[in-house]
Order: C-alpha cells, then structure tokens, then sequence
C-alpha cells in the first residue's frame, strides 16, 4: 500500500509523465535540499547517542617553573590517555537523543512532503502543458474560421450585401482570436521553462502530449484520523512536538547535579633542569560531582525559552492538523465541480457538433449561406476549447487529490 502511495502518478497510466517525475525525484534541487537537512539531523543524532558513551583521549604535555609543590627549577612532561564518562542519573541525556530522534523523524517526513508535492506539480505542470497545447491547436482552427468568415463578408460587402460594420465586426473577431491564441502559446513556452525548474535540468525535455492518460478515479472514502496519519506536513508537525518536549526536559534537568566518572593513566617525567630523571607510571581515578547552585537565571530563562517553543510548537501541529483537513474539503469540492462542469460542457459540445452538421447539410441542401456554416464552426469551437479547459481543470483536482491526500486515493 505504501508503494502504491508513494508512486501514486503512475495510475494516471502516462509513461511520459511517470518519466518526467522520475527524472524530477532524481534532479529537483528542493529536493536534495531537504535531503541533505535529513542527513545534518541523522548526523546530529549520532552526535547526541555519542555523548553518553565514555570519552577516551590522549593527552600529552610539559612545563618549566614554579608551580606549587614543585621546584622552581623543576621541568614536567607527561603523555597517556585519559578517559571520562557521565553517568545519566536523572535522563539528560535520554532525552537529547529523543529530541535529536524526532528532529530527524521531522526532516524525514519533510523529505516525504517535498517528494509528494514536487510530483504533483510536475504532473500539473504537465497536464497544463496538454491543455494548452490542445487549446492552441483548437484557436488556430478558430482563426481559420474567422479568417474564411472576413473574406465571405468582404465579398457581401463588394456585393452591397453588407456593411462596413459587418467587415470591421469580422476583422475584430479575428483580430481578438489571433491574440488569444498568441497568449496561449506564451502561456504553453513560460509553462514548459518552469517544468524544466522542477526537474531540476536546463532545458525541458521535447514533450508528445498526445499519449492518453487514464482518466482519474474518484476518491475513496479516508476518515479524518486516517488521512492525518498519512498526511506527512502533519506527521512533521507531530515530530517538531516531540522534540521541543523533550527539550523543556533536557532544560529542566540541569537544576539536577551531574556525576562523571574519570580515569587517567600517564607517564610523567619530573625533574631539576639538568639533571636526568625516569619516567613514572601515574594512574588517576575518581568521581566527580557537580551541581548548580548561583547561575543569574541562566538554567530559569533556558526553560522558559524551550515552554515557550514547545507551546510554539503544539499550536503548529494544530495549525497542519486543521490546514490538512481544509485542504482535503477544498479538493474535493474543486474535484465535484470540476466533473460537473466537464458533464455539462461536453453536452455543449455535443450540440454545438449537431449544430455544425446540420448548418453543413442545409448549405450542401442551398438552403442557407456559408456565413451560417461558419458561425456553427466557431461555435463548436468554443464549445470544445471549454471542454478543454474542463478536462483540464479535472486533472489538476485530480492531482490536486492525491496532493491533499498524500498518495493514492
């Protein structure tokens, strides 16, 4: 089920568009963004199970003059190791390493949301690029029409059978559908370059645009706790919780006293300057045991700070918490209207291509004009170019679904 919805655009059944996100998970620089934050909290997490574990060194070191106990003409060198260990009594320590934990569970599931929502706009991208270039060649169609349609009323204008009106009317017309077309196309070269963005390359690859996808499916049933459970902005939220919880522990422990245990074994050579002296063996150990007691607020304003983020972030958990659940209402209201609108639209089209052929049989019959023809044309036209736009409103609150719903739906 995961991998269902962790590869959630391949139901869409495009293998040029399963090949453009395969390219964008690969290359897309948010998202090695988020990787490398992955990684810096991982690595941080090691560094915080590192503390707890005994430190071992070597020391190496020698000195000349007075010091207390020693001759003033005494020389000191010594070389050994030295080794440390803080006994966790009261879970300091316990708890860094549960707040390092969560922070890496948090950039794991931001990872995870960078991954859903480059996916999904590279597959918005791309089903915006096939509206778009759908609509191109409807308006190229459109100006062919319009342009039949200046000439026939040119021709009536020549025959005293129309106005000037009727062929300032006509250029208008055609004038407005070449400029929407010019815009589409703007549209379609701007849309492209910012896909290039998201798959992280410098030039976006050619695309077909004519390979059919499957058309989407209509969402399954998901109660609220399931959908939070798989939304990961929200799972990310929860993490973020945790560790600023664990955080206000770690700041609370350091009223308690810390117990370190501490090992030495050196070679130390002591002697006047000038004369010779051999080397001895000196091993150390003991216990030491520390404990705040005068810190000028120190310890009482670092764990005001960390109540103050874990309150910062338990009111950002309930933020994603509500913003998930709006964001699943928006979708689904934008994918109801969408199939709405879409049904009725291709009723439109549906028409207006009955509309079209009829106009063609009365002309073949000389029971109406070409003008008539071509109205009926440009009418048909419009009627697909909305269909277009339905269909691909429809795809973009299909992606904008599995967006919302992280995966599959």
């Amino acid at each position: 089920m995961y991998k269902r919805q962790a590869e959630w655009w391949r139901d869409f059944g495009s293998n040029e568009l399963d090949a453009l996100i395969d390219t964008a998970l690969k290359s897309n620089r948010d998202l090695k963004i988020a990787a490398a934050r992955l990684a810096q909290a991982r690595a941080l997490t090691d560094g915080a199970q590192a503390d707890r574990r005994p430190q071992l060194g070597a020391v190496a070191g020698a000195q000349r003059g007075r010091e207390t106990g020693i001759d003033p003409r005494a020389e000191r060198s010594f070389a050994g190791l030295r080794a440390s260990w803080e006994i966790d009594v009261f879970g300091r320590g316990a708890l860094a390493i549960d707040a390092a934990e969560a922070d890496a569970q948090a950039a794991s599931q931001a990872l995870r949301a960078t991954q859903i929502a480059l996916a999904a706009d590279v597959a918005t991208a791309y089903f915006e690029l096939q509206t778009l270039a759908h609509r191109v060649a409807l308006n190229r169609q459109a100006i062919a029409v319009a342009q039949r349609q200046v000439e026939v009323v040119r021709r009536k204008f020549d025959a005293g059978q129309a106005t000037s009106v009727d062929v300032d009317r006509w250029q208008a017309e055609l004038a407005q559908e070449q400029a929407v077309t010019e815009q589409l196309d703007g549209s379609r070269r701007i849309r492209h370059r910012q896909l290039a963005v998201l798959l992280g390359v410098s030039e976006a690859p050619a695309l077909n645009l004519q390979a059919s996808a499957t058309a989407p499916q209509a969402p399954a049933t998901l109660l609220p706790g399931e959908l939070l459970e798989r939304r990961p902005d929200v799972l990310r939220q929860a993490r973020a919780l945790d560790a600023a919880l664990a955080r206000v522990g770690v700041a609370r422990r350091e009223v308690y006293p810390r117990l370190q245990i501490e090992w030495a074994n050196t070679r130390e050579r002591t002697a006047i300057v000038g004369q010779s002296a051999s080397p001895q063996v000196v091993l150390g150990y003991g216990v030491s045991l520390t404990l705040p007691i005068l810190d000028g607020g120190r310890i009482r304003a670092n764990i005001a700070v960390n109540e103050a983020k874990a309150n910062e972030a338990m009111a950002e958990y309930e933020k994603a918490m509500l913003a998930a659940l709006s964001d699943v209402e928006v979708a689904l209201a934008q994918w109801s209207t969408s199939e709405a609108s879409l049904a009725k639209w291709q009723q439109a089209q549906a028409a207006g291509e009955t509309a079209a052929q009829r106009a063609e049989r009365l002309f073949d019959a000389g029971l109406t004009d070409v003008s008539s023809v071509l109205d009926a044309r440009r009418s048909y036209l419009r009627a697909q170019d909305a269909v277009s736009q339905a269909e691909g409103a429809r795809w973009a609150a299909a992606v904008g679904l599995r967006r919302v719903f992280a995966g599959a739906v």
